[in-house]
């Protein structure tokens, strides 16, 4: 459906601003200025689903993406298969390339969730392994050309208290000069957690002594797992997108990804507008996600949903990372040709003014009726004067269905400070899911103003 961008909310009046900045689509302009959101690919939505390709991780080498992932083997235990794409979107499976131990082994049940590093001619794949004395241990094989790899042995084994006593897994690789960091989930019976653990040689590694370096939330999307993950360097900063749950059972929980920003691979702070992607509905999928860059476009590769949470139809979907000059929105109004109770038409946008307007909704309508069946991003641009007097709710925007009395779908608050600047559209999405049988209603894209902050909306859409 359509996506609704806003201009935020301002303290004062209107003021002269910048309307057409430039705008970079990019990790790091999407987390820290909004000026990017993840936009839904639903073209290329089924990639990989002849052979199960889920749960990627990947190295780019000579143009081809190698998309290492986990892989039935004959006797249906989760192993590791590689499938390799120069485009992105077309996908060849090369196989198994990496199976359970032989009987007694610590990983003779499972050796799977990869994570791959590729480094001077060496592919060092990292793995999670289940058998023999290991309830969730993680092992390194490593290869001189990516297909043949030899087992280097267990490198972490789980602890039998606190937080990873349960088990670890679904590892993943990052390098800085010569120090190796491996990023792990920790489980304790609860929750999904992330540690890292770092040294020299990946045979001899460390535990960071602030573990769990990224926690659940307290309730929210993230509540029951904050898991598996890929990290990127971006001016400046490290970006990861990791995968996240609502509490267990995790079969049944709602499964998403969202992003999360540090200086140090140590210390990291969410995205104030997690989850990116829209959450399942009770089982898995939008799950395992990472980062890869096609022919200079940014992405977000992921399971793609598996409904009931089954095994069969597991695949690969994709976002980009977008705004209107790269990658467009599918479908928007102009705030001023929407409706409205409050504000007024002000310069490119629709406006409300703390001096002049009550708290209500400064802009409400399409009633839509061609949104999609699923999945769908909300998107809106929004402006505002003043972003650092309070931390006050600015607005909430919300996606309703005005076909079923006006239940809202899905909706997210934002307070002054999430807005990175002032006199500045910025893009605020609301991923939301739209059942079958709401097919042909009249949605809505509503902006609650607060009455706190002047704002503009430029406009509002949906991807």
């Amino acid at each position: 459906m359509m996506v609704l961008i806003i201009a935020l909310l301002f303290g004062t009046s209107s003021a002269s601003f910048a309307t057409n900045s430039s705008y970079t689509a990019s990790v790091s302009t999407m987390f820290n200025s909004n000026e990017a959101f993840a936009k839904l690919d639903k073209t290329n939505n089924n990639m990989g689903a002849s052979f199960d390709m889920h749960y990627i991780s990947t190295v780019t080498i000579s143009g081809t993406i190698w998309a290492y992932y986990i892989k039935l083997n004959a006797s249906g235990k989760l192993a590791i298969g590689l499938a390799k794409s120069t485009n992105g979107t077309n996908w060849t499976d090369n196989g198994l390339v990496l199976d359970v131990g032989t009987s007694g082994q610590w990983d003779d049940n499972m050796a799977s969730f990869p994570g791959i590093w590729y480094d001077s001619g060496t592919f060092y794949l990292v793995y999670e392994g289940t058998g023999n004395g290991s309830a969730g241990d993680i092992g390194l094989a490593t290869s001189t050309n990516g297909t043949s790899f030899t087992r280097q042995g267990r490198i972490l084994t789980h602890n039998t208290s606190g937080w990873e006593s349960a088990n670890i897994g679904t590892p993943s690789l990052y390098k800085v000069g010569s120090t190796w960091y491996l990023f792990y989930h920790g489980y304790d019976w609860t929750d999904c957690r992330v540690g890292v653990a770092t040294g020299s040689s990946l045979t001899s590694l460390t535990r960071n002594g602030a573990n769990p370096i990224i926690n659940t939330s307290g309730s929210g999307w993230d509540s029951g797992t904050v898991g598996k993950r890929d990290i990127i360097y971006e001016n400046g900063y490290y970006y990861m997108v990791y995968e996240g749950s609502t509490d267990a059972p995790f079969g049944s929980a709602k499964w998403s990804s969202g992003l999360a920003r540090s200086s140090n691979l140590i210390s990291w702070s969410k995205y104030s507008q997690n989850p990116i992607l829209p959450q399942t509905q009770n089982y898995y999928g939008n799950d395992g996600p990472v980062f890869i860059t096609v022919s200079g476009v940014p992405y977000i590769y992921y399971r793609g949903v598996v409904p009931g949470g089954g095994s069969s139809d597991n695949h690969t979907q994709r976002a980009r990372i977008a705004n209107e000059l790269n990658g467009g929105i599918s479908n928007s109004w102009e705030a001023e040709s929407l409706q409205h109770a409050i504000g007024r038409s002000d310069a490119d946008g629709w406006s409300a003014d703390t001096g002049l307007d009550s708290p209500n909704y400064m802009q409400y309508g399409p009633y839509t009726t061609v949104t999609n069946v699923g999945e769908n991003t909300a998107v809106w641009k929004l402006m505002v004067d003043n972003n650092n007097a309070d931390n006050l709710d600015v607005v909430t925007l919300e996606v309703v269905d005005a076909s079923d009395g006006g239940a809202v779908l899905a909706s997210r608050t934002i307070a002054r400070q999430q807005f990175s600047s002032t006199w500045h559209y910025e893009f605020f999405t609301v991923p939301f899911y739209l059942d079958a049988w709401r097919s042909g209603h009249q949605l809505e894209y509503r902006t609650l103003w607060y009455q706190t902050s002047y704002v503009r909306e430029d406009k509002v859409g949906v991807n």
